[in-house]
């Protein structure tokens, strides 16, 4: 999936910082779907999709593509403009020792097994890296500190 970048304003921030619109923003950048196609892949209520639809579409984060008919109704299909945010005016934060680089943030469903795997996977790309790290080469590095915080959370029907 090809990164896409929008910056957007603390309303929009507030409307795509709810677990079930991160689910439909990514399920949108993959491709261009219905409500009722986006409730199928999620398990939700069409109505619920629709509602978070609408809200996504109003405030700028997602675009109607196409308009089909079929069988006398309209399919209105929706791809998100972007995979990444950015708040207009953010300004990376700094202390005297750090800068912030890049932040990322999602919400993701994890089965407890699948959480056991990440942390396995995660930790192995640290290793992997940290490998590189201490090799002694001739090229110029950049110390970076990285965090990884898992939060669970509660979803809500709105």
């Amino acid at each position: 999936m090809e990164k896409k970048m929008m910056s957007i304003n603390l309303e929009q921030q507030k409307l795509i910082s709810h677990p079930l619109r991160s689910k439909i923003i990514y399920l949108l950048s993959e491709k261009e779907l219905t409500s009722k196609q986006v409730a199928e892949s999620l398990d939700k209520t069409p109505g619920s999709i629709h509602y978070h639809i609408q809200q996504l579409y109003k405030m700028g984060i997602i675009e109607l593509t196409e308009v089909r008919e079929n069988k006398g109704i309209n399919e209105k299909y929706y791809r998100s403009k972007a995979t990444h945010f950015r708040l207009e005016g953010e300004q990376p934060t700094q202390t005297e020792e750090e800068t912030e680089v890049d932040k990322y943030q999602t919400y993701i469903d994890f089965s407890e097994e699948n959480l056991k795997q990440f942390k396995e996977d995660y930790n192995e790309l640290l290793m992997k890296y940290l490998k590189l790290s201490v090799n002694y080469s001739h090229e110029s590095k950049d110390s970076y500190h990285l965090k990884l915080s898992f939060l669970k959370v509660e979803e809500e029907e709105l």
